[in-house]
Order: C-alpha cells, then structure tokens, then sequence
C-alpha cells in the first residue's frame, strides 16, 4: 500500500468539480479575495482586515493549499485547507462570493476536500463562528459535528466552533 503525502492530496493543479474548477491562484486575486472577504460577515464581524486576509492569502505556507473556485470563467470563490492538522486536513477558509452561493457550489468543494482528506486521514476538521447561524446550517448539512467551543479566539464576545466531519479512508 503506497503512502499519500498531503502535496498529494491537494496537488497544486487545477480540479473539476460537478458545476467549477478548483484552481491555484492567479496574480492580483489575492487582492481581489482578500479585500471582499474583509467586507462581509463573517470576516467584518471578526475584524479581518483586507491588508491582514491579503497576507494571509499571499504567505509562503507549506502546510496551507490555496485554491480559487472558478465558476463559468470566473473567480468566485476561495478554498484553504491546512494539513498536517491534529488528525486530519483542517479546513481554514471557506469564501463565496454572493452570486455563488444557494447553488450548491459550496457543498461541491467540500466534498472535493473531505474526498481528499479521506485519503490522508479519518477526520476533516472546520471551525465556525458562533453568530454565523447560516454557515453552521451548512456544515451541519454536510455531515460536520460540534466537537468544542472555543470562546474569544478570534475576537471578543465571539465563539467559534470547532467541527469534525469524520471520513472513510480510502488510502
């Protein structure tokens, strides 16, 4: 049985999902990203800056595999998922932009990362905020339980919740 290596999981190339393409970011979308994101909740909310989400997206990583998520020719979206992570990839970053959400685009992309979680480890991890009453429907949907609850760990006076969804290896 051969060993998969995380650069394996999540190879820096471009991934077809049902409905998008999964792909490595483009000069400038960072940018583009970083400051939409910093506009809505629930990176308003939190505090995150556009300056701070832009480095975060730009910062040499090893351990952190970026992705824009293209839809009809389009960056709409962005994917982060960190691995090595405790015992399984961790999910870091989710981001849709309004026209590209309630179509199921978000559910696909999941379900990209968690397929290829499953093939490193038994567990794929997410938090999400406490307010974000929207995306903790989502991740319930799509198979995540509450594991802790994390209080001021991003910002004061709110929570966030760390999630498992656990997989079937198929190594």
């Amino acid at each position: 049985m051969s060993v998969i290596t995380n650069r394996e999981a999540f190879r820096a190339t471009s991934h077809r999902l049902k409905s998008a393409i999964l792909r490595p970011m483009r000069d400038g979308e960072a940018e583009s990203i970083g400051t939409y994101c910093a506009g809505v909740d629930p990176y308003h909310r939190l505090g995150q800056s556009a300056p701070a989400l832009i480095s975060y997206l730009k910062k040499d990583d090893p351990a952190l595999f970026r992705f824009v998520i293209e839809l009809k020719g389009t960056a709409v979206g962005l994917v982060a998922v960190r691995s090595p992570w405790l015992r399984g990839p961790f999910l870091e970053m989710l981001a849709l932009r309004e026209e590209a959400r309630g179509i199921g685009l978000g559910g696909e992309t999941v379900d990209w990362v968690a397929d290829q979680a499953g093939l490193l480890a038994a567990n794929l991890w997410t938090t999400v905020s406490d307010f974000n009453v929207h995306a903790r429907g989502f991740y319930h949907r799509l198979g995540f339980q509450k594991v802790s609850e994390l209080p001021d760990l991003i910002a004061e006076n709110a929570s966030e919740i760390l999630l498992r969804r656990k997989l079937l290896r198929h190594s």
